[in-house]
C-alpha cells in the first residue's frame, strides 16, 4: 500500500489538534513555524493548510495569517474525513456513542437493497446517538447489524466501549480488510428524525458501511444518518498522471 502523501499525513494531526482544542485563543502556527516542526517544505506545508481550510476549520487572509473558524462559523457542523478505517475510528475517538441492543432481528429491506445483499436472516442489532464530546447535540443517528454467524460474539459486545467493528476483530479473532461506503442524501425517517430533533422530512446524509472479512463476508453493517447541517463529509482524491 503507497504511503499517504506528507501534506495528508500533516493535516491529519493539525485537524486533530484543532478539533481537541489544542490552539488556545484561535492563534495558529506560522506556515515558517510549520516548516520547522514538520521539516518540509513551504509547498507541503501550503497544501496541507488547503485542506484544513476546505474543510472549513481554518480561514487564511493574505497579511493576516490563519485563524481558526470558530464552531459558530463552521454552522455547527462536524467536519470529518472518513476515506479511510485510521479515520473513521478518529472520528469515534472525536465523538461518544450512546447504544443500546436490540436482540435479533431482520436486514431491513430498504438496506438490504440498497447494498445489493439478502435481506431478512438474524442479525443482532443495535441503535443510538452519536453525540460530539464537547456538546449534547446529536452528530448522527446509528444502526448497526451482526451477521447471525457471530450471534455469540455479539452477545458480548458492549457498544459504549468501542467500536463495534474492533470489538468483533477482538472477541472473534477476524480482521477485517474492506470497509464500503455507501452515501445517499434522504429525508429523514420520522423515528431518525426524533432523535435527531429535525423538522418532519429534514434532510439528512445516510453513509451506509460494510465491514468485511478476508473472504469478503460482511459481518457488519452500520446506517447512520446525519443531519444536513452537522456534519460534513470530505474526501481528497489525488489526480494521477
Amino acid at each position: 500500500m503507497a504511503a499517504k502523501p506528507r501534506y495528508k499525513e500533516m493535516a491529519d494531526e493539525l485537524r486533530e489538534e484543532i478539533l481537541r482544542g489544542a490552539h488556545t485563543d484561535d492563534v495558529f502556527p506560522t506556515e515558517s513555524d510549520l516548516c520547522k516542526r514538520y521539516a518540509v517544505s513551504r509547498f507541503t506545508v501550503r497544501e496541507a493548510l488547503r485542506v484544513l481550510q476546505a474543510e472549513g476549520l481554518i480561514a487564511r487572509q493574505r497579511g493576516s495569517g490563519t485563524i481558526i473558524q470558530p464552531a459558530t462559523a463552521r454552522g455547527g457542523t462536524l467536519h470529518q474525513p472518513l476515506s479511510n478505517v485510521g479515520e473513521i475510528l478518529q472520528y469515534a475517538r472525536n465523538t461518544r456513542a450512546v447504544f443500546e441492543p436490540l436482540g435479533e432481528g431482520p436486514l431491513p429491506r430498504n438496506i438490504a437493497e440498497q447494498l445489493g445483499l439478502v435481506a431478512g436472516g438474524c442479525w443482532t442489532r443495535f441503535r443510538g446517538l452519536r453525540k460530539g464530546t464537547d456538546t449534547n447535540e446529536p452528530l448522527a443517528w446509528t444502526e448497526a447489524y451482526v451477521h447471525e454467524s457471530l450471534s455469540d460474539i455479539a452477545s458480548k459486545i458492549n457498544p459504549t466501549e468501542d467500536t463495534i467493528f474492533r470489538q468483533i476483530e477482538a472477541l472473534a479473532k477476524i480482521k477485517f480488510v474492506k470497509v464500503t461506503q455507501d452515501i445517499q442524501a434522504i429525508s429523514a425517517p420520522a423515528e431518525v428524525a426524533k432523535a435527531l430533533g429535525l423538522g418532519k422530512h429534514a434532510p439528512c446524509l445516510r453513509i451506509l458501511r460494510c465491514y468485511r472479512d478476508a473472504t469478503d463476508r460482511v459481518l457488519e453493517i452500520s446506517a447512520s444518518h446525519h443531519p444536513g447541517k452537522r456534519f460534513a463529509y470530505s474526501m481528497h482524491i489525488d489526480v494521477e498522471g
